[in-house]
């Protein structure tokens, strides 16, 4: 048992050594709230300046990826198109009047054709080779790999990039694009699109050589333009071979073909084009089209037109998602309408699995308010559907038709993002 007199008298003897503990207690709590302090003075500063230079050095050094940025200049969205108009002069006369002018001699026909191919040749630079590796294992469990290839077409720069169209396709092994000169680089996906099959790449010529930085991007023209009977040069792929060429006409175009979430044209070709990366330019070498995975077996081929693409072109390439709800819709032919039918656009398909099918929208039912726009038409469908953002919640109002006629429905969707 401790002595606590001994102890209590000690401490009466020496007063000093007492004080000296309490003192040294007192400064020892007050250097620990010090330090307390201090630290969350630290705290407070060193947080903020933490994050400050974690922000300057994430941007400015650590982060070397350029984010790409176009602008397509982009033509009015129109049914009717431009038309040339009527002449009165009968149909014979001028056919045999432009039969009487032109000097059909083999040598002028070779002329003819070598001038064409002149055209094409001038953008064979802008047409590069992509190809895609894929690895798999056979019943031995030996390992297979098969590559893919189809071709491309640059339509545009942005910084160091070279942006290029080209068909969808497995990215499991990544892409490797091939220029004109030979030369090969690795490319970076920067969107894709599963209802139009098409993908944008983003190759860094940074490093490359000069012949590949001086490629000019193909001009994006007016597909809206185009008439039937004009010529037009098929590059890329159109015999399956990369930079192979295909000279052609127009034979068909359909102004108002029924589109997921749109409509667009449709431009028929005279020949059976291979649809891994075709594309169309017209006479003063801009790009009018691209061969569409469209026409399946048919003898001819079909090709979307390229002022249908622009918006989806410029919104993959910057990074943007481009809206989807996922239904093909058509005008209502108001002179052959039952009477009592709703104003709006009327619904011949729903894409399974889409935001359209998912809140219970059928074929049959007529589109007549997205949000708070009214649909009248397939135009202004199209136009709704492009200002909507992916994510963005809105109601649709449809009318469907019932034994007792047309009853109003409300649904309400987030809109999706095309992919």
């Amino acid at each position: 048992m401790p002595n606590t007199k001994k102890d209590h008298e000690s401490d009466e003897k020496n007063p000093f050594i007492k004080q000296t503990i309490i003192e040294e207690k007192k400064d020892q709590r007050k250097r620990i709230v010090s330090a307390a302090c201090l630290a969350v003075v630290f705290g407070i500063v060193a947080g903020p300046t933490t994050a400050l230079t974690s922000h300057i050095i994430n941007k400015n050094i650590l982060s070397k990826k350029t984010k790409t940025t176009i602008q397509i200049p982009k033509e009015e969205t129109s049914l009717e198109g431009s038309e040339e108009a009527e002449s009165s002069e009968p149909v014979e006369d001028i056919v045999a009047s432009a039969i009487e002018s032109i000097d059909l001699s083999e040598k002028n026909l070779e002329q003819m054709y070598a001038g064409l191919s002149k055209v094409a040749e001038n953008k064979d630079n802008t047409i590069v080779k992509i190809s895609a590796i894929t690895t798999n294992t056979d019943w031995f469990d030996n390992t297979l790999q098969n590559e893919s290839s189809c071709s491309g077409i640059v339509v545009a720069k942005s910084g160091d990039n070279l942006i290029v169209l080209t068909t969808n396709m497995s990215i499991e092994g990544g892409i490797r694009v091939g220029f004109f000169d030979g030369s090969v680089k690795e490319a970076s996906v920067l969107g894709t699109d599963s209802l139009t099959n098409l993908m944008i790449l983003s190759v860094d010529i940074s490093s490359m050589g000069e012949k590949v930085k001086s490629i000019e991007p193909i001009v994006l023209g007016n597909s809206y333009q185009l008439k039937k009977g004009a010529f037009i040069l098929a590059i890329g792929s159109p015999v399956g071979v990369s930079r192979s060429l295909d000279i052609g006409n127009v034979t068909a175009i359909e102004k108002n073909a029924s589109f997921f979430d749109g409509y667009g044209r449709v431009i028929y070709c005279d020949k059976h084009l291979d649809n891994r990366g075709t594309f169309l330019i017209d006479t003063s070498g801009e790009l009018v089209g691209v061969i569409s995975n469209l026409d399946g077996d048919s003898p001819i081929s079909m090709a979307y037109g390229i002022s249908d693409l622009k918006m989806l072109i410029e919104n993959m390439t910057n990074g943007v998602g481009s809206s989807y709800l996922g239904v093909r819709a058509i005008d209502i032919d108001k002179d052959k309408a039952p009477e009592g039918m709703p104003n709006g656009v009327y619904v011949t398909e729903v894409r399974a699995d889409s935001p359209a099918y998912n809140i219970g929208i059928q074929s049959g039912d007529i589109i007549s308010m997205i949000g708070d726009e009214e649909v009248n038409s397939i135009i202004g469908f199209k136009n709704i559907m492009e200002k909507l953002k992916p994510n963005q919640v809105v109601n649709i109002k449809v009318s469907r038709s019932g034994k007792d006629g047309f009853t109003e429905l409300n649904f309400e969707t987030t809109i999706g993002a095309r992919s």
